[in-house]
């Protein structure tokens, strides 16, 4: 008679390991919070709003006094052309915003001129700020 040797198994399934690190990858990639960041680092005057700005562009002063548009670095003579070029493009009244990124040393004159800048072309602000 034929006798089987039961012999104890050494292996072991990744396949279960691996659909719960992708489950989890997915679960962390929807309840994370989408805020776009631009590259330029500025600190922030703290605010009590939490809602992320839904504004297409952005005007970044930082405290050395440069004036970027989005990420791209410009002269301050030069932001009533992109602001009106951002602002002639945009039909819809959400995307004739944009987000005013200015770090808190700096003065109100810098901050009151990008404002009415964008309000002289129909626009609407959104002053971006940290959460306390």
């Amino acid at each position: 008679m034929f006798r089987r040797r039961l012999q104890p198994q050494s292996e072991f399934s990744l396949a279960s390991i691996a659909d719960m690190v992708f489950l989890l990858l997915i679960y962390f990639m929807l309840t994370s919070s989408f805020v776009s960041q631009t590259g330029v680092r500025v600190e922030l005057p703290q605010g009590s709003s939490m809602q992320p700005s839904p504004a297409p562009h952005s005007i970044t002063i930082t405290a050395k006094g440069e004036w970027y548009w989005d990420t791209e670095r410009i002269s301050k003579n030069d932001l009533p052309r992109y602001v009106r070029a951002a602002l002639a493009k945009a039909t819809d009244p959400q995307k004739r915003v944009i987000t005013l990124r200015t770090d808190r040393t700096v003065t109100m004159e810098e901050v009151a001129y990008a404002i009415s800048l964008i309000a002289e072309n129909r626009g609407s602000v959104v002053i971006a700020t940290r959460r306390p």
